[in-house]
């Protein structure tokens, strides 16, 4: 399978069509819109994690940090 660079290495006209140009903006959207989404998850459970009473004095039960995530990884949609 062709790299995307290699498509357009090979083909650079491709660059000059709107269609593709479309392509690629919309493909760059979708593209940040996974990268937050995987990058907002991953510190709603660090915070949870690090903040639990593994990590600190007093900290939130395990218990609660362990549903929480449960809760933020199959039923929130504020992640999303």
């Amino acid at each position: 399978m062709k790299t995307i660079r290699d498509i357009f290495r090979n083909n650079p006209e491709l660059l000059e069509k709107d269609e593709v140009k479309e392509l690629l903006f919309q493909f760059r959207i979708q593209f940040e819109h996974c990268k937050n989404k995987h990058s907002r998850y991953w510190d709603a459970v660090t915070d949870l994690t690090m903040n639990s009473e593994l990590f600190v004095k007093d900290g939130n039960n395990c218990k609660d940090v362990v549903e929480r995530i449960h809760e933020i990884s199959f039923i929130d949609d504020y992640i999303c």
